[in-house]
């Protein structure tokens, strides 16, 4: 680990340590939020952006936890505010690579879409800083939106067009496709289902989303399979994988809620094992299993 890595996981469990003691129902979403910015974005970007980017991106998610330890307003949104903006600077220079060099190929786009999708969680996470309620939305459902594009935005296509890039066919491909439609259908059909609309968009998003997933399962376990590795690779591999099946699996049955209501956890135990699995097991252990299968 570099020290800038030590730094940024020290301020990680100081936050955690702050929000803890306070006690808030929604705390450990925003722990589980914090942990992508702090951790497993610079974990991931950290060597292919310039030396100016890295402490930019840094000093904006040190203040970015700040603001979580703030009362909702306008102050906090300050706080909040750098990280958008830097967020949209990323997403900026990937659209100016669209323009410049034309359309990439499918697993180079899912891997960029790692890259924009956070900007759209940036936007969110600004909303909630200052207390907004867009279209009416609970507090809670704008901090889990926010949640949502930091994980699943950002870990999800990232580690498809890994493994489309790493082991082109069919079945990789079309989780790259899913996983770029399902990420935003997820968040339209949530806002269909808050105004009432179009109750079936969605568990389809969901749907799409979850089948996705699971080839990027499959495709890690894989993986972590392949007996050249170093054992510590394999493991990472074999751990992410199995905890990004039960995740999506919960969040299938989550999202077919009122069609199977049995099958489906309630909110907090779903940001609680759910966004655990995908955190930790999925994006941590998946993280760290590429870089190491890079090198």
């Amino acid at each position: 680990m570099k020290p800038n890595s030590w730094i940024k996981l020290l301020i990680w469990l100081a936050v955690v340590w702050m929000l803890k003691a306070r006690a808030m129902e929604s705390s450990w979403v925003v722990i589980l939020l914090l942990f992508s910015p702090l951790w497993l974005m610079p974990s991931w970007f950290g060597e292919s952006t310039s030396l100016w980017q890295r402490k930019l991106d840094g000093a904006a998610v040190i203040v970015l936890a700040g603001s979580f330890l703030r009362e909702p307003g306008w102050e906090a949104a300050l706080f909040a505010l750098p990280w958008l903006v830097v967020r949209l600077l990323a997403a900026w220079d990937v659209v100016m690579e669209w323009r410049k060099n034309r359309q990439p190929s499918l697993p180079e786009g899912c891997i960029q879409a790692a890259t924009v999708f956070p900007a759209i969680g940036a936007a969110w996470i600004v909303a909630h800083r200052a207390n907004w309620t867009p279209w009416g939305f609970d507090p809670l459902i704008v901090l889990l939106t926010a949640a949502h594009f930091h994980h699943a935005g950002f870990t999800l296509p990232l580690m498809a067009g890994l493994n489309a890039k790493a082991n082109p066919g069919c079945w990789t491909r079309f989780s790259c496709v899913a996983i770029l439609l399902g990420v935003p259908l997820v968040a339209a059909g949530i806002t269909c289902t808050h105004f009432g609309v179009l109750p079936f968009v969605e568990p389809f998003g969901v749907t799409v989303l979850v089948l996705g997933a699971l080839g990027v399962a499959v495709s890690q376990i894989q993986r972590g399979l392949e007996k050249e590795r170093r054992a510590w690779v394999r493991l990472g591999f074999v751990v992410s994988g199995v905890s990004l099946l039960a995740a999506m699996l919960l969040a299938l049955g989550f999202g077919l809620r009122y069609v199977f209501p049995n099958l489906a956890l309630t909110m907090p135990q779903m940001w609680a094992i759910h966004g655990t699995l995908n955190a930790f097991g999925f994006g941590l252990c998946g993280i760290l299993a590429w870089r190491g299968a890079t090198r």
